[in-house]
């Protein structure tokens, strides 16, 4: 019995100590002074905008997780009234969401 315990304690200090380890490579692998806020992710946006929530929840993982992306750009693409409801439920959920139309994308690539 004292064979077993003594190897799950063993298992579990492996664990963690993997994890911490993963936690100082994490932090020098992705560090950057400005986290690369400039980068716009830009999803165009069609019909009832079936995967659109599914596609910001991932950006948004990334951008919190690894700082990967700043801005997440919707552009109007032909959305019907159910697609723009949606993507304007994005856009006040997440302030680093934006639905935009065609023409207007470069005010948010310039600026």
């Amino acid at each position: 019995m004292q064979l077993w315990q003594d190897g799950l304690v063993a298992m579990l200090a492996a664990v963690g100590l993997a994890s911490l380890m993963w936690a100082a490579v994490k932090v020098v692998l992705y560090a950057g002074p400005e986290k690369r806020q400039g980068v716009v992710a830009v999803i165009p946006a069609q019909g009832d905008g079936e995967s659109l929530e599914e596609q910001v929840h991932v950006l948004e993982r990334l951008r919190q997780e690894q700082g990967v992306i700043g801005m997440i750009l919707l552009v109007d693409c032909g959305l019907s009234e159910e697609g723009e409801k949606l993507s304007r439920m994005l856009e006040r959920k997440d302030r680093w969401v934006a639905v935009c139309r065609k023409d207007e994308i470069s005010g948010y690539l310039a600026g």
